[in-house]
């Protein structure tokens, strides 16, 4: 088994039915525990529907920062869904998508109500934050008494990955393609990398490569093997950290007991 924190099924990233479908085909032969991102709340009620043909696809309840300004008016609607919902993501704070048309200050009043829910309901928290914002996105975790939160695919400074390994949250780490990256961001990658404490480390894939046999059992040994080598670790041994954090991350959470099982030893 592996277990992937955060994959898109659903738009903008995946549009073609027929691979989302082998995608979850996939999932469900190779075992691999997949907590399934959304994106607003059409993408969310397709991923509920996708998580209905495996166990192994866990439904995440989200609102990318970029469609803030949407939702302003629906704000009661989203916190009652995320009373409901296993877990929430992908969530946070951009400045720096060209996708993005919403405020600074929409983007808070958004996150304000997915950190509240994550704080009253215990839930996790996957969290995207862009653009030079991620110091303010931090303290408004350290404020809220969130505690099992998620930084998928750290873009801030090395600097405040300090006080985020001092207030103990998570990071998810995908696919690096060191290979095909100018030297200075391999760089970059490998020392936010191994700055990353090892009991806070998940893994990820993200979005999928749009070539027609890039399915999870292919793309995540690749990602296992990329983290190994900055680590210095054996690809197995990383795994077995993965699989560890992640329960370490779920606890004693009543929302997520069913992923709980699913990572019992068969």
């Amino acid at each position: 088994m592996y277990v992937d924190t955060h994959l898109h099924l659903d738009e903008p990233w995946l549009t073609d039915s027929e691979k989302r479908q082998r995608v979850i085909e996939d999932i469900a032969a190779n075992k691999i525990l997949t907590f399934a991102q959304s994106c607003d709340l059409a993408s969310y009620e397709k991923t509920v529907e996708w998580a209905g043909q495996s166990k192994y696809v866990i439904p995440s309840f989200g609102i990318l920062p970029w469609y803030a300004d949407q939702y302003m008016d629906r704000l009661d609607e989203v916190a009652k869904l995320c009373e409901t919902a296993i877990m929430l993501g992908e969530i946070g704070l951009d400045l720096a998508s060209s996708r993005n048309e919403a405020t600074k200050e929409e983007q808070l009043a958004l996150l304000d109500v997915f950190v509240k829910a994550s704080k009253t309901h215990d839930m996790i928290l996957n969290l995207h934050f862009r653009g030079g914002i991620e110091p303010e996105g931090f303290e408004v975790l350290k404020r809220s008494g969130v505690k099992r939160a998620i930084f998928h695919w750290y873009s801030g400074t090395l600097e405040l990955m300090d006080e985020i390994n001092e207030a103990g949250f998570y990071y998810s780490i995908g696919q690096t393609n060191l290979s095909r990256r100018r030297p200075e961001q391999r760089e970059e990658i490998t020392q936010m990398i191994r700055k990353i404490p090892d009991d806070r480390l998940l893994l990820e894939i993200d979005v999928l490569p749009r070539d027609a046999d890039a399915l999870p059992s292919i793309i995540f040994p690749r990602i296992l093997e990329d983290v190994a080598e900055i680590k210095g670790m054996s690809v197995v041994d990383v795994e077995a950290l993965n699989q560890k954090n992640v329960r370490e991350l779920i606890g004693d959470s009543p929302r997520v007991s069913e992923i709980s099982d699913l990572l019992k030893p068969s």
